[in-house]
């Protein structure tokens, strides 16, 4: 057996060049690799889906508030007092469970035409929903009111922290909706102490 120091590095560098030349066919860590670069898009897939479908459930429930509030406010006769609007806002409270109340936000205002003019007779709130939404806007009102036909509008907004927006630090969603409606027992409606 020939042993010598000069035929040692051959052998060892013809077995290295053989075993990196078999790691280009070899396929067995390709799964984990995949896996290990898809898992975090799925993850956020999953979470984007959970989002999209607890925003339009949300999205529901604020309108269905919202027309509630309206629909309460609406049925009282002549003249509504601070007191009842306050109980009316709690049905939206009450629709919008589990969610707490705190985010929740209120608004009501009546609006009524005199001549060309539309001007806001009262407003009640719990909260602020922030920037006039485009249906309380004159436009939009010219063609809700009629001469001495009140409109009332409730907009119910609350924000919510997206699931993705936690993992990828976005801003809260806001989700609101504006529902109008003429008084039922008479064409206006004043409130006593708004």
């Amino acid at each position: 057996m020939n042993n010598s120091p000069t035929d040692r590095p051959l052998n060892t560098q013809a077995g290295f060049i053989s075993k990196l030349a078999s790691f280009g066919h070899k396929k067995d860590g390709v799964v984990s690799i995949e896996a290990a670069l898809l898992f975090p898009f799925m993850i956020l897939l999953l979470l984007g889906m959970m989002d999209v479908s607890y925003g339009i459930s949300l999205k529901r429930k604020v309108t269905v508030a919202a027309s509630a509030v309206v629909d309460l406010t609406t049925q009282e006769t002549a003249v509504v007092s601070q007191a009842d609007l306050d109980q009316f806002i709690l049905a939206a409270d009450a629709i919008l469970k589990p969610l707490s109340s705190g985010g929740t936000k209120v608004e009501l205002v009546n609006y009524r035409r005199s001549g060309n003019d539309v001007k806001q007779e009262w407003a009640h709130s719990r909260g602020g929903c922030g920037s006039t939404p485009p249906s309380m806007s004159g436009t939009t009102l010219d063609k809700l009111t009629q001469e001495n036909n009140d409109v009332v509008l409730a907009r119910v907004c609350l924000s919510f922290q997206p699931l993705v927006g936690y993992v990828i630090g976005s801003d809260p969603w806001t989700v609101e909706e504006t529902v109008a409606q003429r008084p039922r027992n008479g064409r206006t409606l004043d409130c006593s102490n708004c």
